[in-house]
């Protein structure tokens, strides 16, 4: 019994530093992909793009986009917030991006909706 004491707290610790607190407005990192073909980790549902429209000083990021409507499965990425987001990016509101080896099979709620679409999935301006 004094173990489950000592495991309980330390559960606790591990959950409030999770990749969760991100979904509540802390830090997320949106990892990028390289478009060299032999070091393009994306999977072949998506496609390594530069985002042109990135606003900050430095190169442009390349991410891992899903084709226009689709987004990850939620079953495979689950509430992790950092396997997809969408981007303020002119042009691409309704576009998915995921990080490098997750899987864009899945249609979004509302895709028809084009820019408009997916808004289920949450959208990342610090990644632009």
């Amino acid at each position: 019994m004094k173990y489950l004491a000592c495991f309980i707290p330390a559960l606790a610790t591990l959950v409030a530093a999770s990749p969760l607190e991100a979904r509540n407005g802390g830090p997320v990192q949106c990892q990028t992909c390289d478009p060299l073909p032999d070091n393009n980790l994306c999977d072949a549902t998506t496609s390594c793009v530069v985002n042109w429209g990135h606003e900050g000083d430095g190169e442009w990021p390349s991410y891992c986009a899903c084709r226009a409507g689709y987004k990850a499965d939620p079953m495979e990425v689950g509430a992790d917030p950092t396997a997809q987001w969408r981007l303020p990016w002119n042009t691409q509101e309704g576009r998915v991006f995921v990080r490098p080896g997750v899987k864009c099979d899945t249609l979004c709620e509302h895709w028809e909706l084009g820019l408009n679409g997916c808004q289920e999935v949450p959208e990342y301006p610090q990644c632009m």
